[in-house]
């Protein structure tokens, strides 16, 4: 019996150093500040409907396979951020990928944390996506994390 999809799930955390409060704030406000914050991951984001629920990214030169993005932003209620990908490169690979920031805190600190679940349209497809998928989102939130504590 043949597999007609295939899904799978990743992620990445970081330890913040930052303020969690600033973090999620600047999580909210992605749109505006990742181009700023992080221009070699994100060189623009734009929102594409009035209220700003779907903006098209445009990723920096350290993202040498997925340059650009469409996304659905599902919720943003702290602490956790959804967004659905309805178009870019990332679906070259994916039938479907949706993802979730949220910050937590345990014993050990407070953390970032990026997480994902995604369709494969076989189970032939390349792995060497998910990889490049958890250094784009763990350089994101460890630059991110950087540049709060320098602001």
């Amino acid at each position: 019996m043949a597999c007609s999809a295939v899904r799978s799930s990743g992620g990445v955390q970081v330890k913040l150093k930052s303020n969690p409060d600033e973090f999620w704030d600047a999580i909210l406000n992605s749109t505006k500040l990742f181009p700023t914050a992080i221009p070699s991951l994100y060189a623009t984001i734009f929102p594409t409907n009035a209220d700003g629920t779907v903006r098209n990214i445009t990723y920096g030169h350290d993202s040498p396979v997925i340059k650009e993005s469409e996304e659905q932003i599902n919720g943003n209620q702290k602490p956790k951020f959804s967004y659905t990908v309805l178009s870019g490169d990332i679906l070259k690979y994916y039938t479907s990928f949706r993802a979730e920031i949220s910050i937590v805190s345990d014993e050990d600190g407070t953390w970032a944390k990026w997480t994902w679940e995604t369709d494969f349209p076989n189970a032939n497809n390349p792995l060497e996506i998910g990889v490049v998928l958890e250094e784009l989102a763990m350089k994101t939130l460890a630059k991110l994390d950087d540049y709060l504590l320098r602001a």
